[in-house]
């Protein structure tokens, strides 16, 4: 026979169904997009990793000051068991800001660092060329366009993603790829020879011709620089192991890292989430107290109203979770893979189906709602039939009363009144909004915290002018002061230590600095990051060598952006005399250095294409963040403030009975409510953001390379309390509506 309690489903649903389309669109919302991102993201993982092969991505890259004989090149690749490939470029000017890199597309093609072709057709006249497809996004360049390059004109005849270019970055020591004003180029051999070869870079990638694990390519890696150094007579301008190059890993750690955010975002979610699903699960109990009990007396188990009180939680759980997978799959999925295209020259992805985002965006919610429900409904349940039938399923205490001064409105007796027999509700209410506001908190502060990285980035500069050279140069400008830079690894980060000459008042650029011999002096992100202290010791590691330095810290800098070690010149050639390093200049004008010697000038131009470059890349990620925020917040204060009008839904009645308008019994009940949020969010807003620095600095410390230092605009408290107003007004507006509703003839129902 079919269960009687069936019948029942469809009676509560339509009976509640404004706050079950609003948990089902909430639902949509949060898996979709939790779905599509991870979806995108997967998809992107996938995709790289399995064109690299396909693409015959390189194994690493050097650039000599002269061409190698082909005996020289034969002797290394027997040497070292690897295939070398020419790569041979030239660096050309679109205008006086935009830096195109130019290679043959002959040298590329089916050998070594591939392409894919994502609009148009490979050039094959004198006049056509080829450019990099997020470059042409950033600057709205289109197929069939004309593109002037070093005082030529040339018609784009395709947009293009370079295996080895995924992220656009001109250096590897750049602090950020630039898509604005740097560009990948492609022109057939002859237009090469024709017009760049009198520009030409000798470059050279190289691949190896048996798998091997990456500490074996490190070590070969080492030994051929090192080969290189000496056989060229230190004619070795770079060399870059692929593992180290920022213009193919930058691209894909992004990609990998930005699910952390992710699961963050979204294990506050899912907290709230069960939130909710407590508290109304634990009031549906509390308001059919005594259907309960006459099902109990009639025979229903306890196991029987259990499953029968699961199935519209769950029900809603899965066509939510449902819906918002189609959505995750086509319009959401679409939309993160967007933003990934417009900052990075991927190749064309395919979509893959991801367990992960079936797991966390279906599986997780479902058991969630299950366990949270059922341990609550099991546990109410099990109470007596009897304190069913008679309503009695929360603990009560002997009511005491409350003392009111005579002299306060009936109004205000009222509010205390609806606060005090509405308590638990309430308190429910301030955990919900801690959720909210976390939440809130941490979509509104991306964006003042990725602008306040950015100002520290421009900060970190130290002279309008700081140049790091590929071979010694002797600049005789007075203006100018030397420096000697090398690579350490610590920790997951890479620091640059750098050795000066001149600090403190002898230096024109690093007044603030004072050094000791045989010490050091550390940036605030690196001690921030490694609780570092004044007096302490680190050891770093060389990052081809292997070799062990341990640095003393004699001071800490207030210098933010990067993670930088200052040592005097002295120490830095005792402690780094084994070590490949590099020279530079910190100078307020432009020095005269020829262009083949300079390894990269870092300007106020680079560093602000850089910080732009950043925003970018993030902008639409933190809206969206922000949107659902929002959402979750609504979501949150509509239910509780839905579920104080439920509960005193009789109160209501009977005030209407006495002869109150509908205008005064909202302000009896949902203004309370409102003031009840009002209290709240003065508690909740200073927790949340404590709250959040615990996370936002546990994250950045263990699982995300770099340093954010986490900052907060004082504005974003008074925009979440703002929120949480406009939002109440609406709820408000809502249960104004539905007290409206309320008969008068349930004040006459028997309690």
């Amino acid at each position: 026979m079919r269960n009687p309690l069936y019948k029942r489903i469809k009676r509560e649903f339509l009976s509640d169904i404004g706050k079950y389309i609003v948990i089902i669109v909430f639902f949509v919302a949060i898996c979709g997009l939790i779905s599509g991102y991870i979806v995108g993201n997967d998809s992107m993982i996938k995709t790289f990793y399995s064109t690299q092969e396909e693409l015959k991505v390189e194994d690493g890259h050097f650039e000599l000051d002269n061409q190698m004989t082909n005996e020289f090149v034969e002797n290394l690749e027997k040497t070292y068991d690897i295939k070398v490939f020419n790569l041979f470029f030239s660096e050309e000017s679109h205008n006086p800001t935009h830096t195109i890199r130019v290679y043959k597309i002959e040298d590329r093609q089916g050998k070594v660092d591939d392409f894919d072709v994502m609009e148009g057709t490979l050039p094959v006249k004198d006049n056509e060329i080829a450019l990099d497809r997020a470059y042409c996004n950033s600057n709205n360049i289109k197929v069939g366009d004309k593109y002037e390059l070093d005082n030529k004109e040339y018609i784009v005849t395709a947009f293009v993603a370079l295996a080895d270019y995924s992220a656009l970055f001109q250096n590897n020591s750049d602090a950020m790829m630039n898509t604005s004003s740097f560009s990948i180029a492609l022109v057939t051999k002859e237009v090469f020879d024709n017009n760049f070869a009198s520009n030409v870079h000798y470059n050279y990638a190289y691949r190896f011709n048996t798998k091997l694990e990456d500490s074996e390519k490190e070590d070969i890696a080492t030994r051929m620089m090192t080969f290189l150094y000496l056989k060229t007579n230190k004619g070795i301008i770079s060399f870059l192991p692929a593992s180290d190059n920022q213009a193919i890993t930058f691209a894909i750690d992004d990609v990998e890292g930005d699910l952390t955010f992710l699961e963050m975002f979204f294990y506050i979610i899912i907290a709230g989430l069960a939130f909710v699903f407590a508290l109304t699960t634990k009031t549906k109990i509390e308001q059919e107290a005594k259907t309960i009990g006459t099902l109990k007396a009639m025979g229903y188990t306890r196991f029987n109203l259990v499953g029968h009180y699961l199935i519209l939680p769950m029900a809603v759980t899965l066509i939510g979770a449902a819906i918002g997978n189609i959505f995750g799959y086509t319009v959401f999925k679409d939309f993160s893979t967007a933003l990934y295209y417009r900052s990075y020259s991927f190749p064309t992805y395919t979509t893959y189906f991801s367990i992960k985002a079936f797991i966390l965006t279906t599986l997780v919610p479902i058991l969630v709602v299950l366990l949270i429900n059922f341990l609550i409904l099991f546990g109410k349940l099990g109470i007596s039939t009897k304190a069913f039938l008679q309503g009695k399923v929360k603990k009560r205490r002997k009511p005491t009363a409350l003392e009111l001064p005579k002299k306060m409105s009936l109004m205000n007796k009222i509010h205390f009144r609806v606060i005090s027999t509405n308590k638990s509700t309430y308190a429910s209410m301030l955990v919900g909004l801690l959720f909210a506001n976390l939440l809130l908190i941490f979509g509104l502060c991306l964006t003042p915290m990725l602008n306040n990285f950015k100002e520290e980035i421009m900060q970190s500069q130290v002279a309008p002018y700081e140049y790091v050279l590929k071979t010694n140069y002797n600049v005789s400008d007075a203006n100018a002061e030397k420096i000697k830079i090398t690579s350490l690894e610590y920790g997951i980060d890479t620091i640059q230590v750098v050795g000066v000459e001149k600090w403190g008042k002898d230096s024109k650029y690093l007044s603030n600095l004072e050094l000791v011999p045989n010490q050091c002096v550390i940036s605030k992100d690196l001690y921030e990051k490694y609780n570092l202290k004044k007096n302490s010791t680190f050891e770093a590691k060389a990052q081809y060598s292997g070799e062990t330095y341990n640095l003393k810290v004699s001071e800490l800098s207030d210098q933010s952006g990067a993670f930088y070690v200052y040592l005097d010149m002295d120490t830095f050639n005792d402690v780094f005399a084994q070590e490949q390093t590099l020279s530079g200049y910190l100078s307020d004008k432009e020095l005269d250095i020829p262009e083949e010697k300079i390894y990269t000038v870092v300007t106020v131009e680079t560093l602000q294409a850089s910080s732009d470059q950043m925003s970018l890349s993030m902008g639409d990620v933190f809206v969206m963040f922000d949107a659902f925020a929002i959402l979750l917040f609504a979501v949150i204060i509509y239910l509780l403030a839905r579920i104080v009008v439920e509960k005193n839904a009789q109160s209501i009645a009977m005030m209407k009975v006495l002869g109150l308008n509908n205008f005064e019994i909202n302000r009896a009940y949902n203004l309370t409510t409102g003031i009840v949020i009002v209290l709240s969010e003065l508690i909740t807003i200073p927790l949340s953001y404590v709250l959040l620095k615990v996370l936002w600095v546990s994250i950045m410390k263990v699982r995300m390379k770099g340093w954010i230092t986490f900052y907060i605009e004082p504005w974003i408290y008074f925009a979440m309390f703002g929120i949480a107003l406009l939002v109440f007004a609406v709820v408000f507006l809502i249960e104004y509506i539905k007290t409206k509703k309320i008969p008068l003839s349930l004040a006459l129902k028997r309690e």
